[in-house]
C-alpha cells in the first residue's frame, strides 16, 4: 500500500504518535520537536529556580506541577539539551503516578524517591530532585504521609499550591529546600485591554505552516503538491493551505480561547496539537492509501467535499473531541441577522450560487473550489452553512451581530480583577448581591429579600431585611498591559453574620452571564436552579443569616402594594405579629 509522506508528517501532530509524548527525565526531543517547541513564560520561571537551586548547598526539591498534558514532560525534555550541566545535578521522576514497581502504589514510589526530605532526615540530606507532579496526586502524598514530611507540606501550605482560587507565589528563596512552578497559573492564552491573545497557539500554527527547512510537514506538503499538481483538489492540502491565512490562525485562535473561557475548557499543548490535525485531516480521509484517495475524492459530492473543508469541518465534528464540541455550541450559523438572510434568500433563489459567494467573500477563500462547487449539485442548505462559516472567516471584523457583549465584559472585567482595581472588584460584588437579592425575584423594597419557606407560595410572599458583608483582601492595585499569570474567574468573599465564617463564591463565564440577565430583570427559572445549585446554596447561606434575629415580612401578592404584615422577635414581650 502506498503511503503519503505528506499525512505521515501530519500524524506527528496527533496525541497517539510516538512524537507526541516527550520524557522528562531525558534529552529525547528530535529536530522535529525542537522546531515546534515555543518558550513559555513558565518555562523561564523554572529555568531560573533550577539555575538557582544548582549552586544551592541545601538539599532542594523542585515541585513542578499541574494538569495532565500540560508540556510539563516536554519542557523538562528540552531544558536537558539546553541547562544539560544543571539538569545533570537532578534527579527527575517525571509521571509521578507510576510506579517503579509493580507491587507498590505510586504512593509508596514517591516516598522512596523523597525519603531525604522528610523531617529527621532533610537537614543532613545533599540531593536535589525535579518531581514534576499532577496536583491529585500530590494532595494524595501530602494526605497519606504529611506526618513525616511537615516541612514539605507546611510549605505547600503555605505556598496554598494546592489552592486553584489563586495566584501562586513562587519567588525563590535561598533559604529554603522547597520550590515549585504551577503550571495552573499559566493559560493558552494572555490577558490584555483589548481582549485575550494567545502567542502560544499562534506561533505553534505558524510553525506547523512555515516554509522553514525544519518543518518537515511543509516540506512534504510542497513535494505532496507539486507530484498531484494535476489531480483533482485535495481537502487536506485546501485545509493546510487555508491555515497558512494570518487572518484565518487569528479567527481559529479566538474560538479556542472562547472554547476555554466560555466552557471551561482545558486545553493542553498535547490536545491542542491533535486538534489542529484533526482540523486539517478530515477523519475519513485519514486512513485511505494513496492509489485510492483521489479515487474518493473524485466520487465525492459537492455536500461531501465541502464539509471536509475546515470552515465547515471545525462546526460539525462533536465527536472528535472536547474542544470540537465546545467551539460547535460557538457556531457562527448560530447567530442571524436581517442582512444575512436576506442574502440567504438570494442565494437558495440563485441559478449560480457561486456568483453569490463571490460577491461576499474574498476570492482566496474560492479559487481552489470552484471547480467542485461548479460541477456539483449542493443542497441549500448545505450552501447557506457553508457561506455563512465563509463568510464568517472572510469578513471577521464587520460582523457586528456575532459581536458578544457579555463575553468581552467578562475579559474586561477579569482584565482588571487581575489587576487587583478596586472598581472592578466593587463591580462584581455588586452584582453578585444583586442576584442574590433578586434571585428568587424582586422584594420591590429597598433592603429586602424574598425567602422560600417550605412549599412554593402563590398567596404570600415572605420578606426580611437583607445586608451582605464583602470579605476583601485588597492588593496594590498594578497597571499591567498583558498579564501571563491569571486566574480564569472571580473569586469572592463574604461575611456571615459579620463575623469570621465566610461564605465563597466563584463566578464564571456561565455564571456571570445569566447575573447579567438578572441585573436586567430575568428571574431564574427551575433549570437555573439546578444548573447553579451551588450559587444557590451560597447566596440561600447569605439570606439566611441572622435568622434568628431578623423580623420576617409578609406580603400579600397584590402587585404594586406594600408589605401587609411584620412578624419579629422582641426581647421583653417575645414574637409579636403586625399589620403595617
Amino acid at each position: 500500500m502506498s503511503i503519503n509522506p505528506f499525512l505521515e508528517e501530519l500524524k506527528k501532530l496527533r496525541e497517539t504518535s510516538k512524537y507526541a509524548v516527550a520524557h522528562g527525565n531525558a534529552n529525547n526531543l528530535d529536530e522535529f520537536k525542537k522546531y515546534l517547541h515555543i518558550e513559555r513564560d513558565v518555562e523561564i520561571l523554572l529555568k531560573n529556580i533550577i539555575l538557582k537551586s544548582n549552586t544551592n548547598t541545601l538539599a532542594q526539591l523542585i515541585i513542578v506541577c499541574g494538569n495532565v498534558g500540560d508540556g510539563k514532560s516536554h519542557i523538562l525534555s528540552y531544558l536537558h539539551s539546553e541547562l544539560e550541566n544543571e539538569m545533570s545535578s537532578f534527579l527527575i521522576h517525571n509521571d509521578a503516578t507510576e510506579s517503579h514497581n509493580p507491587n507498590e502504589s505510586s504512593n509508596v514510589t514517591l516516598y522512596k524517591l523523597l525519603y531525604g526530605f522528610r523531617d529527621e532526615s532533610i537537614k543532613t540530606s545533599s540531593g536535589k530532585i525535579i518531581l514534576a507532579i499532577n496536583l491529585g496526586t500530590l494532595s494524595k502524598f501530602i494526605e497519606e504521609y504529611g506526618d513525616e514530611f511537615k516541612a514539605l507540606k507546611a510549605y505547600i501550605n503555605a505556598k496554598k499550591i494546592l489552592d486553584a482560587d489563586l495566584i501562586h507565589d513562587d519567588s525563590f528563596d535561598t533559604k529554603s529546600n522547597f520550590h515549585h512552578v504551577n503550571f495552573t497559573d499559566y493559560h493558552m492564552y494572555t490577558l490584555t485591554e483589548h481582549g485575550p491573545v494567545s502567542k502560544v497557539i499562534s506561533t505553534l500554527l505558524e510553525k506547523i505552516v512555515s516554509p522553514n527547512e525544519v518543518n518537515t510537514i511543509h516540506k512534504t506538503y510542497q513535494e505532496y503538491k507539486a507530484k498531484n499538481k494535476d489531480s483533482i483538489y485535495c481537502p487536506i492540502v485546501y485545509n493546510y493551505e487555508f491555515l497558512f491565512s494570518e487572518n484565518n490562525r487569528n479567527i481559529l485562535i479566538q474560538l479556542i480561547v472562547k472554547a476555554i473561557i466560555k466552557s471551561k475548557e482545558i486545553v493542553s499543548l498535547r490536545s491542542l496539537l491533535n486538534f489542529i490535525y484533526d482540523i486539517i485531516v478530515p477523519v475519513d480521509l485519514s486512513i485511505i492509501n494513496s492509489e485510492d484517495y483521489f479515487k474518493k475524492i473524485e466520487k465525492m459530492s459537492g455536500a461531501d467535499y465541502i464539509s471536509n473543508l475546515i470552515p465547515n469541518y471545525l462546526f460539525e465534528h462533536t465527536e472528535l473531541s472536547s474542544l470540537f464540541d465546545k467551539i460547535e455550541s460557538i457556531d457562527p450559523c448560530s447567530y442571524r441577522d436581517a442582512n444575512t438572510d436576506e442574502v440567504l434568500l438570494t442565494l437558495i433563489n440563485t441559478e449560480n450560487p457561486i456568483d453569490v459567494f463571490s460577491k461576499y467573500i474574498d476570492s482566496s477563500y474560492l479559487e481552489t473550489i470552484k471547480p467542485k462547487l461548479l460541477k456539483s449539485t449542493i443542497s441549500k442548505n448545505h450552501l447557506s452553512k457553508f457561506f455563512i462559516r465563509l463568510n464568517y472567516f472572510s469578513n471577521y471584523s464587520k460582523k457586528d451581530h456575532l459581536a458578544d457583549t457579555d463575553f468581552d465584559e467578562y475579559l474586561e472585567w477579569l482584565f482588571h480583577y487581575n489587576n487587583h482595581k478596586k472598581t472592578y472588584i466593587q463591580k462584581i460584588y455588586k452584582l453578585v448581591e444583586n442576584a442574590a437579592r433578586n434571585w428568587n425575584g424582586d422584594a420591590k423594597s429597598n433592603g429586602k429579600v424574598i425567602i422560600n419557606v417550605g412549599k412554593k407560595q402563590t398567596q404570600y410572599r415572605v420578606f426580611k431585611d437583607f445586608e451582605v458583608f464583602p470579605h476583601v483582601n485588597f492588593i496594590a492595585e498594578q497597571n499591567h498591559l498583558v498579564i501571563n499569570k491569571f486566574t480564569q474567574e472571580f473569586t469572592l468573599t463574604f461575611k456571615i453574620n459579620n463575623e469570621s465564617d465566610i461564605v465563597k463564591i466563584h463566578v464564571d463565564f456561565s455564571l456571570f452571564k445569566i447575573l447579567k440577565m438578572i441585573s436586567k430583570g430575568y428571574r431564574p427559572n427551575k433549570k437555573d436552579n439546578n444548573n447553579y445549585v451551588y450559587f444557590v446554596n451560597s447566596i440561600n447561606k447569605l439570606i439566611n443569616q441572622n435568622n434568628d434575629k431578623a423580623s420576617l415580612f409578609i406580603d400579600e401578592v397584590n402587585v404594586g402594594k406594600a408589605v401587609d404584615y411584620k412578624f419579629s422577635k422582641d426581647t421583653f414581650s417575645g414574637y409579636k405579629f403586625q399589620v403595617i
